[in-house]
């Protein structure tokens, strides 16, 4: 007998039928049987379901009843079925006839129950992502996107974006007592990567501890039957969190569903769909509500229960009858709340954190950490910001908590979630100076105030040491990145030298742990400082796109171009490159990839003097610079101050010869892969370009010897396991 017994209930279903056993048929995991209840279907649902179950290489049970008691009276009915068998089935998966789960859905949903249940938190049920397939398509369930996977380093990275519409990333309470379907609607860009605790799953595809609902049925019966059709999960997911059962939403788990009743169809909705929606609501708070959730959500719900009744009195009087049906039977639903509410384990509160909160923790013993400094992500400037969306992404896949603090003007208001990550986006002020420290000032107090169950943060620039003691009240431990020396930039006027030189001291005395990503850093500081330092390097995963259109658009061909990509800012040394490229012979293009805030006149002026083959694209971002990388026949790296620089990392990683400035970090990031020039003498410089442009076979066996260090030195899997030891060190200090 099967360990797993998957239920479906159908109503007028035969279209769909079809697609839901060529899906079972690639379904991975334990053996399964199928019950597939039928709610009088008029399309004959009941003969489709029997031809499939034929061919069906599992066991197939076909119920049929004389009448429609719903999905809650139609799931009824089928786990009664299914907890008949001998043995019992460990799980159920409720799966709706136009939800088409992937062939791992089953593997990934109980790989992920297993890990993450504990005797306190014991886990009840795993809700997997779904997507959304238009009425009459077929889809199949997609694999991971890309925008998934971890970020690979370099400045300008980016991701693809997934083209599916979501439809649901588990489900979440409102303020005003609606329960909704994460994601809903949204584009599927990553952004409900990470497993997480949820209220509840819908029921179209959730998979359910079988002993879990036998735990939480009552009289035999795990769903109400008075709710017939909608808002029947959400009531079970409230016996199911007030028993003290905790739901996942793992995204790797995934379906294609195609849902017809949505709620801004409603006008379109048969009126007996609006009457049982409007009685659900209702029967949802008499059954659940407490005094522990009026804080939360007594306004938002007065506010829309105004709203619903002025509705249905204009728009919708066919609903009235609601009211009727409520009053009727007030004297059986009282006996009912009376039993939930005598069953309850865990306190009122418990259930009533959920209004308003979209996830919790999958691994609640992991501590919070906070990221701040940065711009915020998704990255789309510099190294830290590029540091920040590989690291972070990864260790919120781990369990951890992470919060990354943005700038407003760099990241949508709006965005609260990245790839699995919180996103705290702040004001600022967009001054050269007062960029920074602005927001930094306004995270410190953010933290301190609001950031609740942070152990520990990692501080991204050196100039934001001064305010590491603003999250000593809440003990959030910290490390500070320090990058390179910044003192001995040449953008900073002395005011600026001033504050970093002071930023140096004090990185050395304020943080719990002083971080470097290069061995000549930490170096600098131990001379100097007599402080030690935890170095840990930045990291790439290149992802080659070779003749990408980019090339097209900018006139390219593929390995007969050289490229630039930093900064432009004096230290980084564009206009000494576009200056040397004068005297390099031959017709290929140089490609100047970057900007700078704050440095127009030195963009203009190096602009104005360059040679015709050089070309200017400004800043480009994702796919177009991972082309610009696979194709190029050399990339050129001029900096001179600071530790590890992302783009020397990233073109090492995607085998470009590197033409590097000869200075001690850029020495011991490219190693023996590296041709050197000297970037003050131009004609060292000219000699760099000249040897790659003259010997195609020796820069191609340098690009090899590139990509092996980088792969061997440069791992953002390994970064991150080296940042989790530390935020663990923190934590536990």
């Amino acid at each position: 007998m099967s360990s797993l017994a998957v239920c479906t209930v159908t109503w007028n279903d035969a279209v769909d039928l079809p697609h839901l056993f060529d899906a079972l048929a690639t379904l991975q995991g334990p053996p399964f049987r199928l019950i597939v209840v039928d709610n009088a279907s008029t399309d004959g649902t009941v003969k489709a379901a029997r031809d499939c179950a034929e061919g069906a290489d599992f066991p197939v049970e076909v119920i049929a009843l004389d009448e429609n008691i719903g999905f809650a009276g139609g799931l009824n009915r089928a786990l009664e079925s299914a907890f008949a068998s001998d043995p019992r089935p460990e799980w159920v998966l409720s799966l709706n006839a136009d939800a088409w789960p992937a062939a791992d859905y089953l593997e990934r949903s109980i790989e992920s129950a297993r890990r993450f249940t504990s005797e306190e938190r014991p886990v009840g049920a795993v809700t997997g992502r779904l997507v959304r397939a238009e009425p009459g398509s077929r889809v199949s369930a997609p694999a991971a996107s890309q925008s998934e996977r971890p970020s690979a380093g370099g400045r300008m990275s980016g991701r693809r974006t997934d083209r599916h519409i979501i439809d649901a990333c588990g489900m979440a309470l409102t303020r005003s007592w609606r329960h909704v379907d994460r994601g809903s609607d949204q584009a599927d860009h990553g952004q409900y990567a990470v497993t997480e605790r949820v209220f509840g799953g819908t029921g179209a595809a959730t998979l359910f501890l079988g002993a879990a609902l036998r735990d939480v049925a009552i009289d035999g019966r795990v769903l109400d039957d008075d709710f017939h059709s909608y808002r029947e999960d959400a009531e079970l997911c409230f016996r199911l969190q007030e028993r003290g059962w905790q739901v996942l939403y793992e995204p790797r788990a995934r379906a294609v569903h195609r849902r017809v009743n949505l709620a801004r169809r409603r006008r379109q909705m048969s009126p007996e769909v609006n009457f049982h929606s409007l009685k659900n609501r209702y029967l949802l708070q008499y059954y659940h509500r407490s005094l522990a959730d009026l804080p939360r959500t007594f306004l938002a719900t007065a506010i829309r229960e105004l709203g619903i009744v002025t509705y249905v009195l204009l728009r919708e009087r066919s609903s009235l009858a609601a009211w009727g049906w409520l009053w009727r039977h007030r004297r059986r639903l009282r006996e009912r709340r009376r039993l939930i509410r005598s069953r309850r384990l865990v306190p009122a509160r418990a259930t009533a954190r959920w209004f308003g909160r979209a996830a919790l923790p999958a691994d609640p013993e992991r501590p919070r950490i906070l990221m701040l400094g940065s711009r915020g992500i998704p990255a789309n400037y510099s190294g830290y910001e590029t540091m920040i969306e590989a690291l972070a992404p990864r260790l919120a896949e781990r369990g951890w908590w992470v919060t990354v603090y943005c700038r407003s003007h760099y990241v949508d208001r709006r965005l609260r979630s990245h790839r699995g990550v919180e996103l705290v986006v702040l004001p600022t002020l967009r001054t050269k100076y007062g960029d920074t420290p602005a927001h930094t000032l306004l995270s410190c107090l953010h933290a301190t105030l609001l950031a609740r169950g942070a152990r520990a943060a990692l501080v991204v620039n050196g100039a934001n040491a001064v305010f590491l003691p603003l999250l000593w009240p809440r003990r959030i431990r910290t490390a500070l990145h320090v990058d390179g020396i910044e003192k001995r930039r040449a953008k900073w006027g002395w005011p600026g030298r001033l504050v970093y030189a002071l930023s140096e001291r004090l990185a050395c005395l304020l943080p719990g742990v002083t971080v470097t990503d290069a061995d000549v850093i930490a170096a600098h500081y131990r001379a100097r400082y007599r402080r030690d330092s935890t170095m840990i390097r930045y990291g790439v995963e290149p992802e080659p796109l070779p003749g990408h259109p980019i090339l097209e658009e900018l006139g390219l061909e593929s390995r007969r171009y050289f490229l630039y990509v930093s900064r432009f800012e004096p230290e980084n040394n564009p206009h000494r490159v576009v200056a040397a490229y004068r005297r390099v012979g031959g017709d290929l293009p140089l490609v100047m990839v970057g900007d700078a805030p704050y440095a127009t006149d030195f963009i203009a002026a190096m602009k104005r003097d360059a040679d015709p083959r050089v070309r200017f694209p400004g800043t480009v971002f994702g796919e177009g610079y991972r082309g610009l990388l696979s194709s190029a026949l050399a990339t050129v790296h001029a900096t001179e101050v600071g530790g590890t620089h992302p783009a020397l990392v990233e073109a090492m990683g995607y085998g470009n010869c590197v033409l590097v400035n000869d200075e001690p970090a850029n020495r011991e990031t490219a190693g023996d892969a590296g041709v050197y020039f000297d970037v003050e003498d131009q004609a060292s410089l000219v000699a760099a370009f000249e040897f790659a442009r003259a010997d195609g076979a020796r820069a191609r066996d340098h690009g090899k010897r590139a990509a092996r260090r980088a792969e061997e030195e440069y791992n953002w899997d390994l970064v991150a396991d080296q940042y989790e030891e530390l935020f663990r060190r923190l934590a536990r200090r």
